[in-house]
């Protein structure tokens, strides 16, 4: 493992694509560049409470209150699943599984809103690749669900602890990964023809920002437009359920081993900060067992929460990632403000950054980090 220590080195270490922050953004840009057959390092300092490792990494087609398709969904999730498996060949790790989610209604309007959307005659403009299922009250047995609700395909969850690993390691083993935190400010050097982190002892063609909330600490690509979000998750035990599936309700519930799930998860717009034992934790674990019996039709006398996890989300102001090249040094990109949708978005997000390094092919409008301006 490499460290800013070692900088005494005469020769830079050359690599093609140097990725900044080992999130589910940085680790898509890592994999997507050595599928293409790129050398590439990571600059990253392991924070156990990072948003990518507290994510619950759902995968999730249809979401809200109106059962709005995930924007883009076919594409998006055609290349997570490639994305994801190659990781999965390549390390020989398991991060990524596939299989139906359930959401419950919770009002006959809502039955009736998802069918008039999804079994209606029109169902085929939003349908596209999805199976959707509608279930009925004793599909649901044991659920709060008088209404029924619907099961989805494909759905999925990633790992995200263990891809984050998966990748770390991958990379340790051949001296590519930097386990160090850097001042990207003064230590990031673009030249004509290169691009250099000074300290590191590391050269790349390019170099590709993908730091979350940490890139307000650089003035590279401005004031990125983000509008951070705390949400809690807590692990829970409970000893006489046995739920096999993701199943969605108002939040999630999400099978973690032997009788443990992951319960989530809450939305806070401020403080931005992750005390458990704060009023804002006190009050999401509060929520988060509040909606746990919310699930069942039946008292959970049973439940014991284990363990309570925050972060804080890297969202942008209109929940469109973050994206684009620097407008004077075409070699350096960023990519942020994926939300709660990194799992999702992440991989075909890296794939039009590596085109646009690659090939020059612009990145649409909707998707640039200077959208507003442009």
């Amino acid at each position: 493992m490499k460290s800013p220590m070692n900088s005494g080195a005469k020769d830079p270490v050359k690599v093609d694509l140097v990725v900044v922050g080992g999130g589910l953004a940085g680790c898509a840009l890592v994999w997507e560049g050595i599928r293409r057959g790129h050398r590439v390092a990571l600059v990253d300092k392991l924070r156990p409470s990072s948003s990518s490792r507290v994510a619950a990494g759902l995968v999730t087609p249809i979401t809200g209150g109106r059962f709005a398709l995930s924007w883009r969904f076919d594409e998006y999730y055609s290349a997570a699943d490639s994305l994801y498996r190659f990781v999965q060949e390549s390390t020989q790790r398991t991060i990524w599984s596939v299989a139906p989610a359930l959401r419950i209604f919770t009002s006959a309007q809502q039955r009736a809103d998802f069918e008039e959307r999804w079994i209606g005659p029109e169902s085929a403009d939003y349908v596209g690749s999805l199976e959707v299922e509608l279930l009925s009250a004793s599909d649901l047995s044991g659920f709060a669900a008088p209404w029924g609700g619907f099961s989805m395909f494909p759905a999925a969850r990633l790992s995200t602890e263990a891809y984050v690993d998966a990748t770390r390691a991958f990379l340790g083993q051949r001296g590519l990964l930097y386990d160090a935190l850097v001042d990207l400010q003064h230590v990031l050097v673009p030249t004509r023809q290169c691009m250099r982190i000074e300290g590191l002892d590391l050269q790349a063609r390019w170099i590709a920002l993908a730091q979350g909330l940490e890139a307000r600490s650089n003035a590279w690509f401005g004031e990125l437009p983000l509008h951070p979000a705390r949400g809690d998750v807590l692990e829970v035990f409970a000893g006489s359920k046995q739920i096999e599936h993701v199943v969605h309700r108002d939040g999630w519930i999400v099978p973690w081993g032997p009788s443990r799930y992951l319960l989530g998860a809450t939305y806070a717009r401020d403080p931005q900060e992750c005390l458990i034992e704060s009023p804002v934790g006190l009050e999401a674990r509060a929520e988060l067992i509040g909606r746990w019996k919310g699930f069942f039709e039946e008292p959970q006398a049973d439940v014991q929460w284990i363990e309570q996890r925050a972060s804080v989300r890297p969202a942008s102001y209109d929940r469109h990632p973050l994206i684009g090249s620097h407008p004077e040094h075409r070699n350096l990109v960023c990519l942020n403000g994926l939300g709660s949708k990194g799992s999702l978005m992440a991989p075909r997000l890296a794939q039009l950054l590596l085109d646009e390094l690659e090939f020059r092919i612009p990145i649409e409008k909707v998707l640039r980090y200077d959208r507003r301006k442009v």
